[in-house]
């Protein structure tokens, strides 16, 4: 696993240099203010509860790198519990109608960060043991990246209001240590796994894969906080596009 992990490395110094990280650090700007991209991650942090359920784990595998992974996404499914204690805590949980709802998670502006949860389905699919943990690390790899800016901006936050984040703070960050989690020495283990050159090539395109859906994430993120006015907890719902459609045609 060893030029898996050089890939991470590599993949991981330019996802730091990505605007939202930039913007997250920026101490010109108020921390709640830094905070407006939240309510648009929605898709993803509810979503990546189902990827761990549904596509990571795999109880009826006997594989001892699949009994890794399944441990680990029994530690990685629940983390939305702590998202929807911040969104009330940074003033987020403004009231919606469901239609408002729809709109804002479901509309064009979420395409990419519900995309991501698709695909990351989609890359896992199909995988042997050795290659989805290829994919585990990769994903890990992005967790560290944002929630070591996302705790740094929850402490400036706490300073700022008294008030403390879970999902964006300490408690979260120390939970995403970068590597599959729940398993003592799981480094060691990481590095006994050993790949053959057909799935070495295999796995360092789906941590490309993976870095590249999270860029363009982390950009929609970054147009959605752009877009809020400065100093409000207020949500942008975005518009409804109608499409006309040829009644000629054959589309449903």
């Amino acid at each position: 696993m060893k030029r898996i992990a050089e890939r991470i490395e590599s993949n991981k110094r330019r996802l730091e240099q990505s605007a939202l990280m930039m913007f997250t650090q920026d101490t010109q700007v108020d921390p709640r203010r830094r905070f407006s991209f939240v309510p648009c991650m929605a898709p993803f942090v509810m979503g990546f509860s189902d990827v761990n359920k549904y596509a990571l784990r795999d109880e009826s595998s006997e594989d001892p790198i699949q009994h890794l992974i399944n441990v680990h996404s029994h530690e990685d499914d629940h983390h939305w519990g702590m998202y929807l204690k911040d969104l009330r805590t940074l003033g987020l949980n403004t009231q919606m109608d469901l239609n408002g709802a729809l709109r804002l998670l479901w509309g064009d502006d979420r395409q990419k960060t519900r995309q991501t949860i698709y695909s990351l389905m989609g890359l896992i699919e199909n995988t042997s043991p050795a290659v989805r943990m290829a994919v585990v690390e990769a994903i890990e790899a992005t967790g560290d990246v944002a929630f070591t800016r996302f705790s740094a901006l929850a402490l400036e936050f706490e300073k700022a209001t008294g008030e403390t984040l879970c999902y964006f703070g300490a408690l979260h960050k120390d939970l995403e240590s970068g590597h599959a989690m729940g398993t003592e020495g799981i480094e060691a283990k990481l590095e006994e796994i050993v790949l053959s050159p057909d799935m070495e090539r295999e796995a360092l395109g789906l941590v490309d894969q993976v870095f590249e859906l999270f860029h363009h994430m982390f950009d929609e993120w970054m147009a959605y906080a752009q877009r809020q006015q400065p100093g409000t907890g207020s949500v942008a719902v975005p518009s409804v596009r109608v499409r006309t459609i040829n009644k000629t045609s054959n589309a449903a």
